[in-house]
């Protein structure tokens, strides 16, 4: 069984897949983590209805009908950094937190670091849209250079390449313009009353303990009060912003965002800018007048003993949806063309059509796994749940979920990577 697609198919293993069988006595336990359709003995719950690991970290995974044999012995101990030589450039594949890791440290040591915006081929290795490259002669300055770089890639677990050359086998070269320079981001996170403090929290976290790169809190009080240039990114996480219904407040907002300031907004704080003039906009539910008016006098009649499951039709309580990507776009480099999101309310919003890019779009029937309420379903398909805008010299995320809930979503962490470091540069 296909994860991805729900189809029986025929599949060939790697080396280092990994291979868990249900003969043993944690069986139940794996069937729970994978379980692709949830199944629930009341609908009425007040927690998420998905959460099989596969959407959850992003890998491809098949369910077997029959066990595995002779699957061979692992590793005695992981495979450690093939040594290089100084080299022309190092080349390091964007495919994962570690991958972002490594860039971030990177940037605090003041390295020098590009991203391709196409894929290419050097010794006969493949690197995709997304892969960094750290080259010498852009890094004069730095003393050193080789040690720190794999340093770095020891410490992040990073596969690093090293280049003699900056011609390619196949693609852009390195000197193209399609090799873009990374300027190493000066974050800020808005915290404070009306934020969520479980969406700023981890967030936060990612930053400190994980992505271990410097964020700035600010809170939403002292924003009118705030050094805009010394912030090159503005993270809003869920939550309520009242400074977005003063025109001021907001005005002083956009002329950031205009002078080439990158605004990050998730989940509510994307509805709530939808309802302002900032150029996107939450998608309306069409109004059906002729069956309206084939509604009889009962219709708004209900027992009061159903009040709760009445309200489930338009209920999502964590609900896990196929997300389609453009991934030509930096906010999807690292990723094939599907992602699974965590849906948690039905906002779903129009296709920008002037200035910007709907990288991730749910189309119908994406829904792919937990409960979702028959009002809700319908609601939830052909519109946009990731994009990016262009305001001037800045651009603005939309990222309408929570891509990293609870922390353990692990496949969106990228995507938030990829919003901070890789958009807009």
């Amino acid at each position: 069984l296909n994860y991805a697609t729900g189809k029986q198919e025929s599949f060939k293993t790697d080396a280092q897949d990994i291979v868990i069988n249900m003969n043993q006595y944690k069986s139940n336990l794996v069937r729970v983590l994978f379980e692709r359709n949830s199944k629930l003995s009341d609908s009425a719950t007040y927690d998420i209805t998905a959460w099989s690991l596969p959407y959850a970290y992003g890998v491809q995974a098949y369910g077997l009908n029959s066990y595995f044999t002779n699957t061979g012995r692992p590793p005695s101990s992981p495979a450690s950094q093939v040594p290089i030589q100084p080299s022309y450039a190092y080349a390091v594949r964007w495919n994962g937190l570690q991958s972002a890791k490594f860039l971030g440290q990177l940037l605090q040591q003041k390295i020098k670091v590009r991203y391709v915006e196409q894929a290419f081929t050097a010794k006969g290795q493949s690197f995709e849209r997304g892969s960094l490259l750290v080259t010498r002669a852009a890094n004069a300055q730095v003393s050193d250079l080789h040690s720190k770089v794999m340093t770095a890639a020891t410490a992040t677990g990073v596969e690093i390449a090293g280049l003699e050359t900056g011609f390619v086998e196949k693609g852009f070269d390195i000197g193209s313009d399609r090799v873009r320079i990374i300027n190493a981001p000066r974050v800020a996170l808005v915290t404070g009353q009306g934020v969520g403090s479980n969406a700023a929290g981890e967030i936060w976290y990612f930053f400190e303990q994980q992505l271990e790169y410097p964020i700035t809190l600010i809170n939403q009080d002292e924003l009118s009060r705030a050094s805009w240039k010394d912030i090159d990114v503005l993270i809003m996480p869920d939550g309520f912003y009242r400074f977005l219904n003063d025109k001021p407040a907001t005005d002083q907002l956009k002329t950031w965002v205009q002078q080439g300031g990158k605004l990050i907004a998730l989940e509510n704080a994307v509805a709530q800018l939808s309802r302002g003039d900032w150029g996107l906009k939450m998608k309306e539910e069409k109004k059906d007048d002729k069956k309206d008016e084939k509604k009889d006098d009962y219709s708004m009649l209900r027992k009061y003993e159903n009040r709760e499951r009445d309200v489930l039709s338009a209920s999502i309580p964590g609900t896990v949806y196929r997300v389609q990507l453009d991934n030509s776009h930096p906010l999807a480099f690292g990723y094939n063309d599907a992602y699974y999101t965590l849906k948690q309310d039905d906002n779903i919003y129009e296709f920008i059509k002037d200035g910007g890019w709907n990288v991730g779009i749910v189309k119908k029937d994406n829904y792919v796994s937990g409960f979702v309420g028959s009002k809700t379903r319908e609601r939830l398909k052909d519109g946009l749940l990731f994009g990016v805008q262009d305001m001037g010299r800045g651009q603005i995320v939309y990222l309408a979920d929570d891509i990293m809930f609870r922390s353990f979503w692990e496949n969106g962490k990228l995507l938030l990577c990829n919003a901070v470091f890789l958009v807009g540069q």
